[in-house]
């Protein structure tokens, strides 16, 4: 591609080459550097491209070799100027738009961000905004290094940052740390663990504290299941104080959950008639010229489209956005569920109700859904046996038995 554009940029003709020592010729010329491509034979002679200089240069190998060069065809900019050198109109239109070009190459038209996972590109981009770096923006008011060391000081998890701008471009990359930058303090003050739900126990592993249940017992929200409180007793067996600790242990309960889902009598069909229409929209800034207009008909159109935007390199961003919009005819109508329907919805819902509880470490017994029908419609009613663990920390309640802290009891 950079060869073409050379080769536009300063000119080259198509010529036409006679005489019997063309092979010779052509050796000459690639010893000394002129490039000849494209050759074809045509008839007796021979024609080929060569750039304005290379044809210049060529005058020794033609005496030499006795093959004389016509030129066919002029291609690149200076005939193209030269053809047009009357027209003033034009030159000062492609003035005007490199000019145009020079002032949009002065602001930031994309903003990219590499190498984040923790944090998306929406949300760096609302932090940038804050910092009023936006598209628009001229890039002298853009300080990179400034830039980095907020995004590292804001951002903990950000190790690396890179901030350039290329172009209409600016380009932040980045490097995340993957390890754990803190160690969790574990909480060690004494508490309590309740019921959090109803239910009826059927495991308890207690690891620390008095438990105030067992298995098989119903519970209730509320209820005290580890007792943070471990009695202190004399000889006699009295209590004479009270040990604080963090009440601990691993309760699972079973509980029955009921689910509804309605449904209405009806369900909407939306059929494609087949009828599609194509169309294209372009955006400069605030202004935006949309080129479609789905025809008028019994039917409804969805529309889908895709954007992108206009960019004259890699780097080189234009505040332009332009993108194709296609078109879907659909008739949409009403009719009841069927028997197969009305039984793949509750097995659906039934399916949502299960996979919901098992995302939470939830274990699931029996689900059993049916369908119920009413005057409006139907709904799915279902009814599950869960196993879950159980238990929540609250702050112990003290009793007028004097405490001992773990930290102050003697041995």
């Amino acid at each position: 591609m950079d060869r073409r554009l050379a080769r536009w940029w300063g000119g080259y003709v198509r010529v036409r080459l006679k005489g019997l020592d063309r092979e010779r010729f052509l050796n000459l010329c690639r010893s000394r550097g002129i490039e000849l491509w494209d050759l074809r034979v045509t008839g007796e002679d021979c024609e080929g491209f060569m750039t304005v200089s290379g044809f210049f240069s060529s005058r020794e190998p033609q005496k030499k070799s006795g093959i004389r060069l016509s030129v066919r065809k002029r291609f690149g900019l200076p005939f193209f100027l030269r053809r047009n050198r009357k027209r003033k109109a034009f030159f000062a239109g492609l003035f005007v738009c490199f000019l145009l070009l020079f002032g949009l190459s002065l602001f930031v038209w994309d903003i990219q961000v590499e190498g984040n996972r923790r944090y998306t590109a929406d949300t760096l981009i609302r932090y940038l905004d804050q910092m009023d770096i936006r598209c628009g923006m001229r890039k002298s008011r853009v300080d990179c290094d400034r830039l980095e060391d907020c995004l590292r000081s804001d951002f903990p998890e950000i190790t690396w940052v890179s901030a350039r701008v290329s172009g209409t471009r600016l380009l932040i990359q980045l490097k995340e740390n993957e390890a754990v930058l803190e160690v969790p303090v574990p909480d060690t003050a004494p508490r309590d663990l309740v019921a959090d739900r109803d239910g009826v126990i059927t495991d308890m592993i207690v690891r620390s504290g008095t438990p105030q249940v067992s298995v098989g017992e119903t519970v209730t929200a509320g209820q005290v299941l580890i007792s943070g409180i471990v009695p202190v007793t004399d000889d006699g067996g009295e209590v004479v104080a009270e040990h604080l600790v963090r009440a601990d242990g691993d309760i699972t309960v079973r509980r029955e959950e009921t689910y509804k889902r309605e449904y209405s009598g009806l369900k909407t069909e939306e059929v494609l008639t087949g009828r599609t229409r194509f169309g294209m929209f372009l955006r400069a800034g605030n202004i935006s010229l949309r080129l479609y207009s789905p025809p008028s008909g019994t039917g409804s159109w969805r529309t889908s489209s895709e954007e992108r935007q206009l960019s004259l390199t890699e780097n080189f961003f234009l505040p332009v956005w332009w993108g194709w919009i296609r078109g879907e005819e659909y008739v949409s109508y009403e009719r009841p569920y069927t028997d197969e329907e009305k039984e793949a919805a509750r097995e659906q819902t039934a399916a949502e109700f299960a996979e919901n509880l098992e995302r939470k470490g939830v274990q699931i017994e029996r689900n059993d859904a049916r369908i119920v029908e009413n005057g409006s419609g139907f709904q799915i009613e279902g009814s599950a046996v869960l196993k879950e663990p159980v238990g929540a920390g609250r702050s112990i309640v003290r009793s007028e038995i004097p405490a001992v802290e773990e930290n102050d009891r003697t041995e």
